[in-house]
């Protein structure tokens, strides 16, 4: 089973992929020069220009047009790509709930079925979404199931070591929850770990946050919070449980 959904695994992946050759033709680079252009026998010590090098001008013999112009576009052209790639998941992330991915509520007894789209990179779709509340405060998080059936979304009181009594949310695989959100002092994140995703909660505000529960979801993950929140900030924990 994937530790994170498809569609933040995909972007990870392509991101480290790029952080290896970048960083081997940057490091590969430098330890060229570094060992290729060594002093001469005899140079060292020596206070000589032999590179007749002056202040502030760069020497001429030394130009190449063709090779500034490559380190320029090149890493232009890859941060351009990877913003667009990048652009999917955070679309899918913030979707509005009104002719988005999810479609609308769902009704009593009917499920969402999402499922990922074909040659899509990870992006989920579901014939209907669930509405779940979540309230942060210093340092608890509150899980409401509203009126949904205890096998759609339940919640519980869960003993973790080194958190201590956690709350704990219960949610079905190939369900879609959007959670909404708000806090009731100072601005928390949940970061709902193995899917990937985090919102702020703002005092006085509400946020919305897409939790869909694939049918390849783990089964227990862990839920922090992201922004700090004062001095418990680091035991503000939570646990979410998916079943079939």
């Amino acid at each position: 089973m994937s530790v994170t959904t498809v569609i933040f695994e995909t972007l990870w992946n392509e991101y480290i992929f790029w952080s290896l050759v970048v960083g081997a033709i940057a490091f590969g680079w430098l330890y060229h020069h570094s060992f290729w252009y060594l002093s001469k026998s005899g140079e060292v010590g020596s206070t000589e220009n032999i590179d007749d090098l002056q202040v502030g001008v760069f020497p001429r013999h030394n130009d190449n047009i063709k090779l500034e112009v490559a380190w320029t576009l090149l890493p232009f052209i890859l941060i351009i790509y990877l913003t667009y790639i990048s652009w999917a998941p955070l679309d899918a992330m913030w979707t509005s709930p009104i002719d988005g991915n999810h479609g609308g509520e769902c009704e009593e007894g009917e499920s969402s079925n999402n499922r990922i789209l074909e040659g899509s990179r990870g992006i989920i779709r579901s014939d209907c979404y669930h509405i779940i509340e979540i309230t942060a405060q210093q340092w608890f998080w509150s899980f409401d199931c509203l009126d949904l059936s205890t096998e759609i979304c339940d919640t519980d009181i869960e003993s973790m070591e080194v958190y201590g009594s956690v709350p704990e949310l219960f949610l079905k695989r190939g369900e879609t929850y959007l959670a909404n959100m708000t806090s009731l002092d100072v601005t928390h994140a949940p970061w709902f770990q193995h899917l990937g995703t985090k919102e702020d909660t703002v005092p006085g505000q509400n946020t919305q946050l897409w939790l869909p529960i694939t049918l390849d979801m783990t089964e227990e993950s862990m839920i922090l919070c992201a922004e700090y929140c004062g001095d418990a900030h680091s035991v503000m924990a939570g646990k979410l449980s998916v079943h079939d």
